[in-house]
């Protein structure tokens, strides 16, 4: 399918991609947000170039870099700097593959198991970057993208695909350059330049039920589905997406200055949710970045709190595993929803649960999860107001027994007495006293 596709439309290979322009206009065309470009500067230093929206300079700026030595850019786009928590816009899905410029061993590797050929190919000098273009993206949409990578990836690995190279934060050669270690241009082949939505990769990567398995009847991907597709639903990746935004919700409540004695472990934290996003490599970069906005910490015990999460993040890149109750896991952290919130609840106020979707106490994620499309019952004649949440964030029922347990609370009682006085458990008691100093 791939393999045939390419070849009809374009020749053996497709049309040529030369120069830097072409390069960048293909991945960037309607850019939203600011394009990072490395470059080898004089003297064997480096520099950074931010190639912002609208800029007119653009063209001159990448004219110049044809036939110098060791250019590459971001395929996506950024708020500023090349960092998870300023991504704006995903452009595209990429695969390095090392040491492979067969082109033809690609193109039927990926027929084989039923995958779209690449909307263009780059000899990188030693091995081939594939493309497929996406129509702009917004971060949000992170997990299903990291998910697509992951497919891709594995579907090539025999052919040398770089496992580490999947991080929104990526740099890939440039066009019309050349890569020092052999001199080589890095020159490209246009396939058909297609440009997907997010949802259509998604299908034709991971299926309908997001298990790789592909329905065998043709769809019309515009179609209008009556549920959400499993395919671009959650994962692991959604579930640490929603920890970091709420980590830095709850650092935005504090005007970013998380307060002392929990900066640790917010930082911690963060570390451990940007392991499932970005490469070891731009992990330091990231925390001390946020521990700089955020904590107030100094450089050192950054680093300190950086160093689990970042060589757990080198196992995992490594392909390494750990075991734990009899299986090989990934050996990047896990952490239950419980343990989360209890890690971090004395500096998460009641007012911005609503705010909060992963760092929750297990009572209010239960809460959420009950069915809401109820619009067949007459829920006012079922009572059900009655006893609906209140603003404070609990049933008009139990009303009664959160101000007995303040009371108890402010006459020096403990959770665990509270807990074995109202028949509750010992982190509602917590919560329900928690605006008593």
């Amino acid at each position: 399918m791939c393999a045939s596709r390419a070849r009809h439309v374009f020749g053996q290979y497709g049309l040529d991609l030369w120069g830097p322009n072409e390069h960048y206009d293909l991945l960037h065309r309607e850019q939203r947000g600011a394009v990072i470009l490395w470059e080898r500067a004089i003297l064997g230093g480096k520099r950074w170039i931010k190639l912002k929206p609208n800029d007119p300079r653009i063209p001159e700026m990448l004219r110049a870099q044809e036939g110098q030595n060791d250019a590459y850019i971001t395929p996506n786009e950024f708020d500023g700097w090349r960092l998870v928590r300023l991504l704006r816009s995903l452009r595209a899905c990429y695969v390095d593959l090392d040491g492979c410029t067969d082109i033809e061993a690609v193109l039927d590797a990926l027929s084989a198991r039923q995958l779209p050929c690449p909307s263009f190919i780059l000899l990188s000098g030693r091995g081939l970057h594939l493309y497929w273009l996406l129509e702009a993206v917004p971060a949000q949409a992170l997990p299903v993208w990291q998910r697509i990578q992951d497919a891709l990836i594995a579907a090539l690995v025999d052919l040398g695909a770089d496992s580490a190279a999947k991080d929104c934060t990526r740099l890939l050669r440039l066009a019309g350059t050349r890569n020092s270690k052999n001199a080589v241009e890095i020159v490209g082949h246009i396939f058909d330049g297609h440009r997907w939505s997010l949802r259509q990769l998604a299908f034709e990567v991971l299926g309908r039920d997001g298990k790789g398995r592909r329905p065998a009847e043709v769809r019309d991907l515009r179609a209008k589905r009556k549920g959400p597709d499993r395919a671009i639903q959650g994962s692991i990746y959604a579930r640490w997406l929603l920890v970091f935004q709420d980590l830095i919700r709850i650092s935005e409540h504090h005007r970013h200055d998380i307060p002392e004695g929990h900066r640790d472990k917010w930082l911690f934290l963060c570390g451990a949710a940007l392991s499932w996003f970005t490469h070891p490599q731009g992990i330091a970069a990231e925390i001390a970045s946020l521990g700089r906005l955020h904590t107030g910490l100094d450089p050192q015990e950054i680093l300190s709190t950086t160093k689990p999460n970042l060589e757990r993040a080198i196992d995992a890149a490594a392909g390494k595993k750990l075991t734990w109750n009899g299986q090989e896991v990934d050996p990047r952290y896990r952490f239950k929803r419980q343990t989360l919130y209890d890690w971090l609840s004395p500096i998460i106020p009641d007012n911005i649960f609503p705010e909060l979707r992963a760092i929750v106490p297990d009572e209010l994620a239960r809460e959420r999860r009950k069915p809401h499309d109820n619009r067949q019952r007459n829920r006012a004649a079922e009572g059900r107001y009655r006893d609906s949440y209140t603003k404070a964030g609990v049933r008009v029922s139990n009303q009664d027994k959160r101000a007995q347990a303040q009371v108890m609370r402010a006459q020096g009682q403990s959770y665990r007495q509270i807990a074995e006085g109202l028949g509750i458990s010992h982190e509602t008691a917590r919560l329900w006293s928690k605006s008593v100093k």
